[in-house]
């Protein structure tokens, strides 16, 4: 565990305090680890010497007269009931929600690929179609070729543009709800 993982673990342990309190007690953890890691003690030394954040904080609350809430003691391991349970809820509610949304992610990649070969398309007919059909059409076939390529590269520009974005935020959405609903759930 580094410095940082600790301090963020602990901090997590002291919501209870209030922040100033909070602040001066991550301060002054600071403080002593600058100092032990300037007389040469290695990180891991300095972070046995302190403890486990659940330890620390423990000691901490008890000093200020808190009792650590339900969430900050040890977070006990569920029931073989309660884990079939929550199989069983994923199975029903969150298992089709995150096929749909992988979909969704699917789809609009799709569509955000079609924008960007439609757009090549559009520029290859607008330079190839006026070039193939020189002698064979008039000046306004030409520029309704040219026009229609251009048109052609617009179109699959704005897919792109449009589904791009939504990918993105579907994709990460979908992530981020599904580690929600799953954190500290089963272990």
């Amino acid at each position: 565990m580094t410095q940082k993982t600790w301090e963020k673990q602990l901090s997590r342990r002291l919501k209870d305090l209030p922040k100033t309190e909070r602040k001066q007690v991550l301060d002054y953890y600071r403080e002593i680890y600058g100092d032990k890691l300037e007389a040469g003690f290695s990180e891991t030394e300095i972070l046995d010497e302190f403890g486990s954040p659940e330890e620390c904080a423990t000691r901490i609350l008890a000093g200020e007269g808190i009792t650590p809430t339900k969430a900050e003691r040890k977070n006990p391991r569920l029931s073989p009931a309660a884990i079939v349970g929550m199989f069983f809820l994923s199975l029903i509610f969150i298992l089709p929600l995150a096929i749909v949304a992988l979909s969704l992610v699917i789809t609009f990649f799709a569509l955000t690929v079609s924008g960007v070969g439609i757009a090549l398309a559009g520029v290859v007919y607008a330079i190839g179609a006026p070039l193939l059909s020189i002698g064979s059409l008039s000046a306004a076939g030409i520029f309704a070729h040219l026009g229609f390529g251009l048109a052609l590269c617009g179109v699959g520009l704005l897919l792109f543009a449009a589904f791009k974005p939504l990918t993105e935020y579907v994709a990460i959405g979908t992530g981020k709800t599904l580690a929600f609903l799953y954190k500290g759930r089963f272990f």
